[in-house]
């Protein structure tokens, strides 16, 4: 879910290019990006079903997760992926409730498919989407393919890279939300793994570019002294552990709130008399800020990257996942041509600024 804070930011998205994040080791929440993957590539004719392969295997995942490995490494930029751990005891009441809306998507689309309504059916089985064993599986093979790495997190897959951040073993997290932050990155980068590049706006169709967001420039942004305020504002609004936040109470509510009362008791007395806490808050806040402060993380981990194993790659995909052998060869043939004209492109303006 994520919570929403982007919508009070403006000055602190500072926009770059993809050849900014050259040789830079980007961490990536690898559930968020594959669900990502599940919920567009699907197949029109089914009104939603999942690409597969011959034996029944779901590949939407793959083919999502491919195209943006050879899209990016032509950049040299190093996608870490972090993959969840068990999710915190906070976080049971909201995964039943996404269960529960899937189970509702899923009657809906079929009550669609029994009259012929393909696109509703498509609709609703975007909601669907569940991320299975096999598909974990499959996922971290293609990526190894890759030479790339896959860690494991004690829990929360942000909370780790906001870890692996502040570590220095990484330049930042690639999210479209804002919890990395809640959990001490300093840096987030957005605009990296979206879907899709295109969005409407009011001047028509515009590119979505990355953009590289600071920690200090978004507390300097919103006039807080610390994190711990960011925290509050997401509590306000609502996170992963309290999606509904405050009923009433919207992001510029919530700034004003946390701005008045700038210490976490303060805000905490104040909401107390005003709404009492046990009614807005499904856990006390006190336990969601400190589980923000310091999230359980894995602190030992190491990782290495490799160039990537094209036979391998090729071999998965076409040979166990029925990819198309020629369309494999040419995105690989794509992404070899690419980077060596971005490196050709480098040296030739290092050179002029040379001289």
């Amino acid at each position: 879910m994520g919570t929403q804070i982007g919508k009070l930011l403006i000055q602190c998205r500072n926009e770059i290019e993809y050849s900014d994040l050259s040789g830079k080791k980007i961490g990536i929440d690898a559930y968020n990006m594959i669900y990502a993957f599940l919920a567009p590539i699907r197949y029109r004719q089914t009104g939603g079903g999942y690409l597969t392969d011959a034996n029944g295997n779901v590949t939407s995942h793959l083919s999502g997760l491919f195209y943006r490995m050879t899209n990016l490494l032509p950049y040299n930029i190093r996608p870490i992926f972090i993959f969840d751990g068990k999710p915190p005891t906070f976080k049971e009441r909201e995964i039943e409730t996404r269960k529960a809306k899937k189970i509702e998507a899923s009657i809906k689309r079929e009550e669609a498919l029994a009259v012929g309504d393909l696109e509703s059916a498509m609709k609703f089985a975007a909601v669907t989407s569940r991320i299975t064993p096999q598909m974990i599986e499959d996922s971290k093979r293609l990526i190894e393919y890759f030479g790339l790495p896959v860690i494991q997190a004690a829990s929360e897959a942000e909370a780790q890279g906001a870890f692996l951040v502040e570590e220095g073993n990484i330049e930042a997290m690639a999210s479209q939300d804002y919890d990395s932050f809640l959990f001490g990155s300093s840096q987030v980068i957005r605009n990296l793994t979206v879907t899709h590049r295109r969005v409407a706006s009011k001047e028509g169709s515009i590119e979505l570019k990355p953009e590289k967001i600071y920690l200090s420039e978004l507390l300097k942004e919103l006039h807080f002294d610390n994190r711990d305020q960011l925290i509050l504002l997401g509590l306000l609004i609502g996170t992963d552990y309290n999606p509904k936040g405050i009923k009433g109470v919207g992001p510029k509510t919530a700034l004003q709130l946390v701005q008045q009362h700038k210490s976490p008791s303060a805000l905490f007395e104040y909401l107390d008399v005003k709404y009492s806490l046990n009614k807005v808050f499904p856990f006390p806040p006190d336990s969601l800020l400190d589980y923000f402060r310091t999230p359980e993380v894995n602190k030992n981990i190491q990782f290495t990257i490799n160039k990537p194993n094209l036979s391998k790659i090729t071999e998965f995909l076409v040979e166990e996942r029925d990819f198309g052998k020629q369309r494999i060869k040419n995105q690989l043939n794509r992404m070899i041509s690419k980077r060596r004209k971005i490196q050709q492109e480098t040296s030739r303006q290092s050179l002029d600024q040379f001289f």
